[in-house]
């Protein structure tokens, strides 16, 4: 009965939209990022361009914050329309899990636009630590990001269901710290989830000779059974100094979602003109350049809001 009356909910407010006007009711819209040096901030700027290329007078404003989960807090609060987020954060928001757990934190209002560019759970270890696969951290000291991260929520389903959670140190400080302290030899590794490669390890790696430890097929497998928002995934060699071949690993998606404060219509005008020609999204940031129509929607762990299933319809050809 209830998944007959969310297709019915969805199909009204698809009637509705099929008079909407083309152009977008607004000549600003607010879009939560991350850090200045972050990607998520550079993606912000070059939707903006992209929304630009096809209406010059509106812009999309890029508000630089903590990361998905204070992006989620300003979706609630109604301070921005849109905002990049973890699939993983916007899963626990979205179904009141982890950090969100308890009838006043959770954020139902949020609805998935597009999945933008995957991002890897990578566990990066000092070489001299002489480990070589997850079950060596047992009594190593791992940074872990910070208390309410995603990073942190990642590592423990991750090293609990492979039975070590409870042996490893894990210390909860956010990854620039947690490189001073791999550099100086006060921890053994650290856990970043982020596009893949990425640049500080890339410089961490001219510094400090490290290693990226795989995760099993049968791991990953049991991992992906249990939580909606992890996908296999395989990282090519040499992305990172010392790292000579190919792994398997955890996948989760970077999703564009939006809040309360974004229209249906505006929902459908926007994701058409940020979207409608995927292909040529690299053009405007190296992240988007493999992005094809399948990805848009592809990981989305929240669903897809009823404007951008509206626009993705029209655009399956």
């Amino acid at each position: 009965m209830r998944k007959l009356l969310a297709v019915l909910i969805s199909t009204i407010f698809l009637m509705n939209l099929t008079g909407c006007s083309e152009a977008p009711s607004r000549k600003e819209y607010t879009i939560a990022t991350g850090s200045k040096s972050g990607a998520y901030y550079s993606v912000g700027e070059a939707l903006d361009k992209v929304l630009k290329s096809k209406y010059p007078d509106v812009t999309i404003k890029v508000v630089e914050t903590e990361g998905s989960v204070d992006n989620i807090q300003m979706l609630k609060e109604g301070k921005v329309d849109m905002a990049l987020v973890q699939s993983d954060i916007a899963h626990y928001a979205k179904y009141g899990e982890a950090m969100y757990v308890g009838p006043n934190n959770r954020v139902s209002n949020i609805q998935g636009m597009a999945t933008l560019f995957p991002e890897i759970v990578q566990f990066i270890v000092r070489r001299d630590s002489f480990i070589s696969k997850l079950s060596d951290l047992a009594g190593k000291k791992l940074a872990v990001g910070g208390k309410n991260s995603g990073t942190r929520y990642n590592v423990e389903q991750i090293l609990g269901e492979e039975g070590i959670l409870n042996q490893v140190t894990c210390i909860s400080i956010d990854t620039k710290d947690a490189i001073n302290a791999i550099e100086k030899g006060e921890i053994d590794g650290f856990v970043f989830t982020s596009a893949f490669p990425n640049p500080s390890i890339i410089e961490l790696a001219k510094k400090v000779e490290i290693d990226l430890i795989a995760i099993s097929l049968d791991l990953t497998q049991k991992l992906v059974n249990k939580h909606a928002f992890y996908i296999p995934a395989t990282v090519q060699p040499k992305a990172y100094k010392g790292q000579d071949t190919e792994m398997n690993a955890l996948e989760i998606g970077a999703l564009l979602v939006s809040g309360p404060s974004l229209s249906d219509e505006d929902q459908y005008i926007l994701t058409k003109a940020l979207f409608e020609k995927p292909e040529s999204l690299g053009e405007y940031h190296s992240r988007l350049a493999h992005t094809t129509k399948n990805r848009l929607y592809h990981q989305m762990s929240i669903g897809i809001g009823a404007g951008a299933q509206k626009a993705f319809s029209e655009n399956k050809n």
